[in-house]
């Protein structure tokens, strides 16, 4: 568990993402969904960016956001 990530959370944000997008520039995707952080137990953001969508998936970074952070991500569906 890197940065008090894991495997399972990753998994879970892939296959029930709130939203996902196409960035251009860097020719790769981003998605996020809530789900409950290790050390608070509250529900956080958690963004992947990966390489492929609804194939075979590489991921490539992996990092909790803000609300604001998602935004400047380029995410509009934050709830």
């Amino acid at each position: 568990m890197e940065r008090d990530i894991s495997e399972k959370d990753v998994a879970f944000v892939i296959n029930n993402t709130v939203e996902t997008i196409y960035d251009e520039r860097r020719e790769n995707y981003k998605s996020f969904a809530l789900v409950n952080h290790p050390l608070t137990n509250q529900p956080a953001y958690l963004m992947v960016v990966h390489s492929k969508f609804n194939t075979r998936v590489s991921i490539i970074s992996v990092m909790w956001q803000t609300a604001g952070g998602l935004q400047r991500n380029g995410f509009s569906k934050i709830r």
